[in-house]
């Protein structure tokens, strides 16, 4: 419609200028040339400025929908960690519950265990009768470590299965080739500490 417009305008120049030439019209029409010039310089550059103008809103709306798209990525991912996370929350609150439940029953287990051999100290009454109490600290041992020791080893051989919570794991260690505090250090990180 605009570049119609600006056609029109030009024939309408072009026919002006005829007239002007032939001398016909004369100043006044001179002027309304002159004026309608101008308001054709000022009408081209509002076109050019308003063609700039939608160039910089076109490139702005696509800056902003980027920007819109990234941030809709990152909130769903966000979300999908926090689903994870919530789920990850949850099995350890189960898993929780069931240590608790599981520790409970091995402190009820280790507790009897002392009273049964409080009494059985009691009962004995001899101190050099000890087999049957060693026999109830081998098995109070037992349940605290989990370690099955291999007696029939040599002296200086430290020998057993140690039934961890995942899988048995076999100990042989050489006693002299090892200090006392390293074999000790190494038995006890074999103990669970969560009860």
């Amino acid at each position: 419609m605009l570049s119609e417009q600006m056609q029109e305008l030009e024939e309408v120049s072009k026919e002006l200028l005829k007239v002007l030439a032939s001398d016909w019209a004369g100043g006044p029409l001179r002027r309304g040339l002159d004026r309608q010039g101008r308001a054709l310089d000022r009408l081209l550059g509002s076109q050019g400025a308003a063609a700039q103008l939608l160039g910089e809103l076109g490139a702005a709306e696509e800056t902003v929908a980027r920007t819109l798209l990234g941030r809709e990525t990152e909130l769903q991912e966000s979300l999908r960690r926090l689903r994870d996370a919530e789920e990850e929350l949850l099995r350890a609150r189960e898993a929780g519950t069931s240590l608790q439940a599981g520790n409970g029953a091995l402190r009820k287990e280790l507790e009897e265990l002392r009273a049964e051999s409080r009494r059985l100290e009691e009962d004995t009454g001899r101190e050099d009768d000890t087999a049957p109490v060693a026999a109830y600290v081998t098995q109070l041992y037992y349940k605290i470590s989990r370690i099955d020791w291999d007696y029939e080893a040599e002296p200086t051989q430290i020998k057993g299965i140690h039934y961890g919570p995942e899988i048995a794991q076999p100990i042989d260690i050489d006693g002299s080739q090892h200090s006392r505090c390293f074999v000790s250090d190494y038995l006890w990180s074999l103990v669970p500490t969560a009860w």
